[in-house]
């Protein structure tokens, strides 16, 4: 009898184990309607629904469901963060959910590297221009150079380089790289050496940098540099800023056209930020997030203010103005360029001039659209290392230039 009692109480609990595993999800399902997931780095898919907007009948109703219900039950975060973990932790991959879509790799000693598939082939060398490609694009940034000298506008081309050129020891090892040249050194040295537009390639300074501090962090967003480099990058073009634009060698003269810099811009010291360790780690999908603490640099007393009441003329390409009364100039800056100055220099740039103008770079094509709407003294023209498909959006551009 007593055995049938026993047997009894393990059934029941059974039975009770098994609903609770059944139910507990369902009832703990994320009620947030297309919230955002911090494990997963997305926005979780929207609560389905029978009728649409427009009254009719939503005949994607069931595939609707079950992406909302896949993102949403219950528990599904602990699973994601657990399955990231273990992945990490005891294989040492970084989990993609199983899509295969991350972009996100580690390097031989557990470095995180950020690697599109079109950054994989440029980093294989495999996207080389022939010799006619390189000099079709040198004329494109020549003819660019002279249209706006002739206004009088100063043309400065800036080439941020990407994590794998600055610390090539930290990409996998897996990934296999032929020849020493990539696409954007065959462009550098051929605009360098064939044009008179001025070029700044941040590789030196950050690659020098690195014996004073880590411009690339091993655990940082690994598709920007840090904080450091940033600033190391800042003052190699507020030094070309400086300059009168020649070489040492006096081989790259301005012309008569050009304006002549001013005597002195501002130009942001160690001493004008509060310079304090941060953690800087980035998080990675399922929460892997790993320690890494770099100098956070915030300037002590700012000048520039950004406008957005000026925003409105050409909205929508990624516009920010800043105006700047203790600048002590009344020059215009334009900047058309990416997350690399966006997102680390723009404020400090914007310390310097009267008015600093930002545009996403991928709105190139309406690059005298800019021009004509603002009317700057200097061009500052920025691209990052993994963003050499706007070189043919800027031949293109220049084509249409009289």
């Amino acid at each position: 009898m007593e055995n049938r009692k026993h047997l009894k109480k393990q059934n029941i609990l059974f039975a009770a184990a098994f609903l609770l595993v059944l139910f507990i999800p369902v009832i703990t399902t994320n009620r947030e309607n297309g919230g955002l997931s911090k494990d997963e780095n997305r926005y979780l898919a929207r609560r389905a629904t029978l009728v649409k907007d427009d009254g009719s009948l939503n005949e994607a109703f069931a595939s609707d469901f079950e992406n909302w219900i896949n993102d949403n039950i219950g528990l599904r975060s602990v699973l994601v963060r657990l399955n990231a973990g273990l992945q990490y932790r005891v294989f040492g991959n970084l989990s993609s959910a199983g899509t295969g879509s991350s972009d996100f790799y580690l390097g031989p000693k557990g470095e995180f590297n950020y690697a599109e598939k079109e950054m994989l082939v440029d980093y294989q060398h495999k996207n080389l221009y022939s010799q006619e490609q390189l000099d079709e694009t040198a004329a494109a940034y020549q003819k660019i150079k002279d249209t706006l000298e002739a206004r009088g506008i100063r043309y400065i081309y800036l080439q941020c380089r990407d994590k794998h050129s600055i610390y090539p020891e930290q990409f996998m090892t897996s990934v296999n790289q032929y020849g020493e040249e990539s696409l954007v050194d065959q462009v550098m040295k051929n605009l360098k050496a064939n044009t008179t537009v001025e070029v700044i390639d941040t590789t030196g300074v950050l690659k020098e940098g690195k014996t004073e501090g880590e411009t690339f962090g091993r655990y940082t967003d690994p598709s920007h540099w840090t904080e450091f480099g940033a600033y190391l990058a800042y003052r190699q073009l507020m030094e070309e800023l400086l300059n009168t634009g020649s070489d040492p060698d006096g081989s790259k003269q301005i012309t008569e056209n050009a304006v002549e810099p001013a005597t002195k811009y501002r130009v942001l010291e160690p001493e004008d930020y509060d310079i304090e360790p941060v953690d800087m780690g980035t998080t990675l999908y399922g929460g892997i997030h790993e320690r890494d603490v770099q100098p956070c640099y915030r300037i002590k007393h700012p000048g520039a203010v950004e406008d957005d009441l000026q925003i409105t003329p050409l909205e929508g390409t990624g516009h920010r103005v800043f105006t700047c009364e203790s600048a002590g100039n009344d020059e215009v800056v334009l900047i058309i360029g990416d997350s690399y100055v966006e997102n680390y220099i723009l404020d400090d740039i914007a310390e310097s001039f009267g008015k600093t103008i930002f545009v996403w770079g991928d709105y190139s094509d309406r690059f005298m659209d800019f021009v004509e709407l603002y009317k700057p003294t200097i061009v500052i023209n920025e691209n990052a290392e993994r963003c050499s498909y706007r070189f043919p959006m800027m031949v293109r551009m220049a084509s249409e230039l009289t």
